[in-house]
């Protein structure tokens, strides 16, 4: 079979495989989402909009605190297990293994540590009193559970994502049904806030359980116990650069997402603060497809920028068409439907966030571009370059935040989010470019 022959056959093997992938986490997702949103409904209508800004405000410092401590390592399991796994090298796939499981340990419970002393610091900035405060405490209670990182990786590297797409659906239904039982027993927000964290433990441990099955399964037992930690920089060269990279990018990604919500509650109050997160919860609709379409990118673009495959920018165009399509229609219907949608679910008191809504679904459309683009540069090896847009998007967002929001309110941080969104999608388009046509340059 001619060498184009070849590529183009393994191209669409690649496509049909990360289409079928995808399919699986989207509907799982799409069912989440739905279950997110209703839970959402639930509390809205059950408490004021103070009330459920306060509760808002507590799952926001809480996975302020998550991302603090999250190093992604099961981006790490596949940028470095992908090529052991391809060259049969058993032994350094379980070294890797054993690394990021450390990770995922030592990360939880230093998590679960600083969240719970951090509590009252973070109550004196946000005018907490001493009930809000042990409800945080008690949410805090959910890092302890947290670390799943090297479950996450290696499901997604043996193509596990049927158990992905239902680790997506136990959680949120977890916490609609214990809103929905808590409603009508006992609508408290401390009765709330027990029942959020017993779900999204119950969810976190699902998903735990189901990846360390898997990885008994395809790598047999092994304990933590290894190589030195010292030893294994040398082991994995370039492991602890993308690492690091990585978990920057997150806490960058998450500041803007989570950050800024506190920062809502500062200038606007619980009230606005709810609003706002009203607004982030229904663009989620965009955000997490784009998650899920990294996950399944990634894997595919790595093996095909490592082998050289033609098929490398087809992909990566296909999957930036979807996804502009995709975004355009929830833009168009928020801007002609958001406010009389958020009335008629919810009351008058929540109409105000459609502006709002409007802008944050523009700016969620160019995150979801960037996110499919961050996937190819990743695979291409400029993950510090990526990392240096984001920087600087975050730290226009804030400041635009800071700048617009005591003059213009609500809308401010939409406006901040949808110029602030403009910088990593039109860099890294610059970037890919650049480094595809120097590729193919070099080849000929």
């Amino acid at each position: 079979m001619p060498d184009s022959d070849a590529n183009s056959a393994e191209s669409q093997s690649l496509l049909r495989r990360a289409a079928r992938n995808f399919g699986k986490l989207l509907r799982g997702r799409s069912v989440a989402a739905v279950l997110e949103l209703l839970m959402v409904v639930v509390l809205a209508r059950s408490l004021s909009p103070a009330n459920f800004g306060n509760i808002v405000l507590i799952q926001t410092y809480v996975l302020v605190v998550r991302e603090i401590f999250n190093f992604r390592i099961f981006e790490a399991i596949i940028r470095f297990g992908v090529p052991m796994i391809e060259d049969g090298d058993e032994n350094s796939f379980k070294q890797l293994l054993r690394l990021t499981l450390r990770i995922d340990v030592l990360s939880a419970i230093a998590g679960t540590f600083f969240a719970i002393v951090a509590a009252p610091i973070t109550a004196r900035i946000l005018g907490w009193d001493e009930n809000l405060t042990m409800m945080a405490v008690i949410y805090s209670s959910v890092l302890f559970i947290f670390g799943f990182g090297t479950a996450k990786g290696v499901l997604r590297l043996f193509d596990r994502f049927d158990i992905l797409s239902t680790h997506l659906i136990v959680g949120p239904g977890l916490r609609l049904t214990g809103v929905l039982l808590v409603m009508v027993w006992d609508p408290s927000v401390f009765w709330f806030v027990t029942a959020l964290t017993l779900a999204t433990m119950g969810g976190n441990l699902y998903l735990n359980v189901r990846g360390w099955a898997e990885m008994r399964r395809r790598v047999g037992s092994f304990g933590l116990r290894g190589h030195p930690v010292k030893n294994w920089q040398k082991e994995f060269p370039g492991l602890r650069g993308f690492v690091s990279a990585v978990y920057w990018q997150a806490n960058v990604d998450m500041m803007p997402k989570q950050m800024s919500t506190l920062l809502a509650g500062v200038f606007l109050g619980p009230q606005g603060a709810g609003l706002f997160r009203l607004s982030t919860e229904i663009t989620k609709i965009l955000t997490k497809p784009g998650e899920l379409l990294q996950q399944v990118l990634f894997p595919d673009l790595v093996r095909m920028w490592n082998r050289g495959a033609t098929a490398f920018m087809v992909l990566l165009q296909r999957a930036i068409l979807i996804s502009a399509a995709y975004g355009l229609v929830f833009v168009l219907a928020s801007m002609f439907g958001g406010s009389l949608a958020l009335t008629r679910t919810l009351g008058e008191g929540y109409a105000e966030a459609g502006p709002l809504l409007t802008l944050l679904m523009l700016a969620t459309t160019f995150e979801l571009l960037a996110t499919v683009l961050r996937s190819a540069g990743y695979a291409m090896g400029h993950a510090g370059k990526i990392l240096r847009l984001h920087l600087i998007s975050s730290g226009l967002y804030f400041l635009l935040f800071v700048l617009l929001t005591p003059y213009v309110g609500l809308i401010g941080p939409g406006l901040a989010a949808s110029v602030a969104s403009l910088v990593p999608f039109g860099g890294m388009c610059v970037l890919i470019r650049k480094h595809v046509r120097k590729t193919q340059s070099t080849a000929v």
